[in-house]
């Protein structure tokens, strides 16, 4: 075909030329000039006359449409991409177009959150480890919101009164190091706001160069995609005059590989157009390597610019992104529902949200019957092993300890279990009450005895060294006391625990808060939620639930007495007891810590509990000295 092509292609040129001028012509021999010619007339890509010595040559209709084909199937034809892994770095553009030229669009709230916050909570909840935020008008806000937040970078253009989106960029990928780098980043307008959906739709295409597209949202303001015959994007425009097809609008979200990154920051550095948006460099990259365009027709999103804009956000789009990704989180739940019970959908009689934090669950009747459903927080499995917690949970429920488990799965983190009729889940108060604290003792007791074996084993000790391996310097991040605190607990306390038997071979729930007990109709308690639970030491699992329901010295004396069931209290309990205390404390104020660095604002959980480990820690050494632990 390809010597079809040059032989058409001479012959249409010259007109009038003879067989060995085309031979040269085409640099192919006279013999296959002539077996070409003869294929070209037999098939219709041209005529032939004679004139003299020499032939005329016409193309045909036919011919010059095979020219033509030839030709866009050429200039289609782009150079490959290496294979690139998902991103875990998202650059957040919010230095550039200013809010009523007062304030970037990125700091106006909606509802309790502003733009940023939640573009970020969405990135984070995506599976995205690292943002950079790249600011310009009201820097120091922006240094201010997230002091302390080593999730955050912030990049700030001092020039971005003068300068495009490409130049924020460039500064953000500047700061990447080179793992950073070679993962490639997400790129986000810092002005959009989106469903969680969009970023899930880039980060789990196989197209490691791609861009988000959707219908057109009719702002006026819109950037206009048209697409070639392989859905690669061909051009971005704001001129509808320059566009042969619109295939959708830029929702400002893109995604590049590191080998792609490399390529934008080199062509911007021999770029002399301050005012070059990053889109464009996008577009320029796009004409060799092959740049997709993903589309997601019902996505639910919008840009602010003006106040207009913003209150139409703040009116309408804002609320409807929210309608809509509750209401795919309940048709995720019903579709769920209705495999896992073998339903016909009209079996289905409700479904409804629960409650949940972290996970959502949903209440569940079908057949007559109730049931709980839970879906699990977004990215949870990075906090969670849901391996062990299914059959952690499901041990429990066997001996009676947790809700009955219908189903549950170890790679989604889907659960089912029976409604308990009744419920009332428990507060630090009404745990605390005589006839609750008696159960969750009786619970603790026979739980902690019990001679089934949970899948996994939980030492503090070792999850305290394992947040201080997450934490990029410890010493300079931790609260005040941290570093006087650490030798006594992760030394002095950890020593003393193991001469006195530090036992991690007992099954426990290491999650007593209140609201991880639940009471049925007829007055039966329910421990719930074995996420964290493992083979641990029982001192642990009561010193946790006696801090976490704030129970009195006074109280914590009646349910031990509960606890041991009329037995004598071995004369090393209360001083593990301090000293489980003691280590619980520590090692939560780490995790607080990370929590706020992650975005969490926790308040002064954090360093209450260091500063109660210090002074359980106080008390420990004045017994110690006094001779009350021996």
């Amino acid at each position: 075909m390809e010597q079809l092509f040059h032989l058409l292609k001479a012959a249409g040129e010259a007109q009038t030329i003879n067989q060995r001028g085309l031979a040269a012509a085409c640099g192919i021999s006279v013999g296959k000039v002539n077996a070409l010619l003869r294929r070209a007339e037999g098939e219709g890509y041209l005529t032939i006359t004679r004139e003299g010595k020499r032939s005329r040559y016409a193309l045909t209709r036919r011919g010059v449409d095979f020219l033509e084909h030839t030709l866009r199937r050429r200039q289609g034809q782009k150079l490959p991409l290496k294979a690139a892994p998902r991103p875990k770095t998202a650059v957040v553009l919010a230095a550039g177009r200013m809010f009523d030229q007062k304030r970037p669009a990125a700091l106006q709230p909606l509802d309790d959150v502003t733009i940023l916050d939640r573009t970020v909570e969405v990135l984070k909840a995506s599976g995205i480890e690292r943002v950079i935020i790249t600011a310009g008008s009201c820097a120091d806000e922006f240094k201010q919101k997230f002091a302390g937040r080593t999730d955050i970078r912030l990049v700030e253009n001092s020039r971005y009164k003068w300068t495009g989106s490409m130049a924020s960029l460039a500064l953000a990928a500047g700061t990447l190091t080179p793992g950073e780098a070679g993962g490639g980043l997400l790129i986000v307008k810092g002005s959009t706001v989106f469903e969680r959906r969009a970023v899930s739709a880039l980060l789990e295409s196989d197209a490691p160069f791609s861009v988000l597209l959707t219908p057109l949202s009719g702002t006026g303001v819109e950037i206009l995609v048209e697409l070639d015959e392989l859905g690669e994007v061909f051009r971005f425009t704001q001129d509808l005059r320059q566009v042969n097809r619109v295939e959708g609008e830029f929702a400002g979200l893109a995604r590049v590989s590191g080998e792609v990154l490399e390529m934008m920051q080199e062509y911007y550095q021999k770029n002399s157009n301050p005012m070059l948006n990053f889109e464009y460099v996008l577009e320029n990259i796009g004409r060799l390597y092959p740049l997709m365009g993903i589309k997601v027709d019902d996505l639910i999103w919008g840009q602010v610019w003006d106040g207009q804009s913003y209150q139409r956000m703040l009116n309408t789009v804002y609320p409807r992104i929210l309608r809509q990704e509750r209401e795919l989180r309940q048709k995720m739940a019903a579709e769920a529902a209705v495999r896992i019970l073998e339903l016909e959908e009209d079996e289905l009689e409700e479904i409804s949200f629960a409650g949940g934090i972290t996970n959502t669950n949903f209440l569940v009747c079908a057949r007559g019957k109730k049931y709980i459903l839970r879906l699990p927080g977004l990215m949870t499995e990075t906090l969670i092993n849901r391996i062990n917690e299914k059959f952690n949970a499901q041990v429990a429920s066997d001996h009676g300890f947790n809700c009955r488990i219908i189903y549950c799965n170890a790679e989604t983190g889907i659960k089912l279990s029976e409604y308990i009729e009744g419920a009332e889940t428990m507060t630090p108060r009404t745990i605390r009450l005589d006839e609750n604290m008696k159960k969750a003792a009786d619970i603790f007791r026979r739980l902690h005895r019990s001679d089934f074996k949970m899948n996994n084993t939980f030492d503090i000790f070792e999850q305290g060294e394992e947040y201080e391996r997450m934490m990029e310097d410890p010493a300079a991040q931790m609260y005040e006391g941290y570093m006087e605190m650490r030798p006594k607990v992760m030394g002095e306390v950890r020593g003393r625990l193991r001469e006195l038997g530090y036992d991690l071979t007992r099954p426990c729930h290491c999650d007593g808060v209140a609201a991880n007990w639940v009471k049925d109709k007829d007055g039966r308690l329910y421990l719930i939620d074995w996420e964290y639970s493992a083979q641990s030491e029982p001192l642990l699992d009561l010193a946790y639930f006696l801090m976490e329901n704030e129970y009195t010295p006074e109280e914590e004396e009646l349910f031990v007495q509960y606890y041991l069931d009329g037995e004598p209290e071995p004369p090393e309990f209360q001083e593990k007891l301090l000293l489980m205390k003691i280590a619980t404390d520590f090692v939560w104020s780490m995790w607080a810590l990370l929590r706020d660095l992650g975005g969490d604002r926790l308040g002064s959980y954090g360093p209450d509990r260091l500063a109660r480990a210090a002074r359980n820690y106080e008390v420990w050494s004045a017994g110690r000295k006094s001779g009350n632990f021996v």
